[in-house]
């Protein structure tokens, strides 16, 4: 699961770095890297984290072997 939340994270982090990150630029530290999580969180954890485990649910959650 840790594999498939940085698969998740980067190109997000990615776009943010890019496309938004530089707008925030002239902001006191601790605000600036507040506004990546409380965007970031809400949109992984209610849209593109339960999507990401559907697509890859055969390989985190393998059957067990029969006997």
């Amino acid at each position: 699961m840790s594999l498939v939340t940085i698969l998740a994270v980067y190109p997000f982090a990615l776009l943010y770095d890019g496309l938004v990150a530089e707008y925030f630029r002239g902001w006191p530290l601790p605000w600036r890297t507040a506004v990546f999580p409380l965007f970031l969180a809400p949109l992984l954890t209610y849209a593109v984290m339960p999507w990401f485990s559907r697509v890859l649910r055969r390989w985190l959650y393998p059957e067990a072997p029969r006997r």
